[in-house]
């Protein structure tokens, strides 16, 4: 049931905020602000990108099932591990919504949108890049163990649940970060040489290792907030 509200919560919040970026211009007569519409499009990429891996693995284990072969079997665990690796490079994505909590576009409008609208906006906006990288979270712990290791889920052990979750975490405020400041795309890592050359530069800046601290410490305390608050290690365990 819990699961059910978390998603049912990502679902209506991801529909209301791309409501809002797509009515703006219609209710006020300016222009489409596109960056934000791409950022949305952005963050929903990793879920459904998790969802299709997940589908891909569990439809190779029933052909396993049904067939006999069991070839099946360990290359549903290959195909698993490299969506895993393409979905973690797209996950910081699902976030970055938190760092567009401004009104910047504002600047660009013809006319003066009333300022209710834009809060609104901006802040479902952000709030539905929280849920999602919640969803994200949620649904690979969920996986790995069903697939992997579903004696946890009775076990009353959340140990493994949290530090999976802060690991998780960790790696998505880095990806942020990233995004933010060094202005990286996931895809960047296809150039793995101007990947470090340009962080070298970026880091070797006075006081950036400071404010990079700064913003993972309070960036990844506000995430485990959220994802304590969301009560999404006690869904798995009896």
């Amino acid at each position: 049931m819990k699961f059910l509200v978390l998603f049912l919560s990502v679902l209506l919040l991801n529909i209301f905020a791309v409501v809002t970026i797509i009515l703006r211009p219609k209710l006020f007569r300016v222009r489409l602000y596109k960056p934000m519409l791409w950022n949305f499009k952005l963050s929903v990429l990793p879920l459904m990108a998790l969802l299709l891996n997940i589908a891909v693995f569990a439809a190779l284990n029933i052909a396993g099932a049904h067939t006999g072969v069991p070839a099946f079997y360990p290359a549903a665990r290959t195909v698993f591990f490299i969506g895993l690796a393409v979905w973690l490079l797209l996950l910081p994505n699902a976030g970055y919504l938190i760092t567009e909590l401004n009104l910047n576009h504002r600047d660009r409008d013809e006319k003066e949108v009333p300022i209710w609208y834009d809060i609104v906006s901006v802040l479902s906006l952000a709030l539905s890049g929280i849920v999602n990288t919640l969803a994200n979270i949620a649904m690979i712990q969920l996986s790995f163990l069903v697939a992997f290791d579903p004696e946890m889920l009775t076990a009353g052990d959340y140990a493994a649940l949290f530090a999976s979750g802060f690991g998780l975490i960790l790696l998505i405020v880095t990806g942020i970060y990233l995004g933010r400041a060094v202005r990286f795309n996931s895809w960047d890592v296809l150039h793995p040489g101007a990947f470090f050359k340009k962080c070298k530069t970026h880091f070797s800046g006075p006081g950036i290792f400071k404010e990079f601290l700064l913003f993972i410490i309070f960036h990844t305390v506000f995430f485990m907030i959220m994802y304590v608050s969301f009560g999404i290690p006690f869904y798995f365990v009896a």
